[in-house]
């Protein structure tokens, strides 16, 4: 192979196009009545350079976060607003699963219901004990 011929690689693209156009209708759907759009790419038939021109045409945004919960997990906002790349990994560093969020925040990143109560309870609970310790310095 020449090197003229390795600078003309054309890349292999299946469903890079068909993707982004869904993340343009997502978008369009979040502005005009906030629905999020959730698309899972490990069930998509991917070419080789797939991958890399989506990431390549979306861009990195500012916001990058990593979950340690039941597994690692990377949320990763893109260069377009409303568009995040999110990845969960099994314990060995394995992809269990790679979507593309197209909403104002994923949902991993939410707070829960359940996590709130705990965290009030909590409070309540370490809010309690403080009291008691000042009033028995006084």
């Amino acid at each position: 192979m020449t090197a003229t011929a390795a600078n003309d690689h054309q890349p292999l693209l299946f469903n890079a196009e068909p993707i982004l156009n869904e993340i343009r209708h997502g978008l369009d759907q979040l502005l005009a009545a906030g629905t999020a759009t959730i698309i899972d790419l490990q069930r998509l038939p991917f070419g080789v350079d797939d991958e890399q021109h989506l990431r390549d045409t979306l861009g990195d945004g500012e916001v990058h976060a990593t979950i340690d919960s039941l597994g690692k997990s990377s949320v990763q906002e893109t260069g377009v607003a409303g568009v995040w790349w999110v990845t969960h990994y099994s314990d060995d560093g394995a992809v269990l699963g790679n979507f593309i969020e197209v909403t104002t925040i994923p949902e991993i990143l939410k707070s829960q219901r359940p996590d709130i109560e705990h965290g009030l309870r909590k409070l309540r609970t370490n809010l309690g004990a403080d009291r008691s310790t000042a009033t028995a310095q006084e």
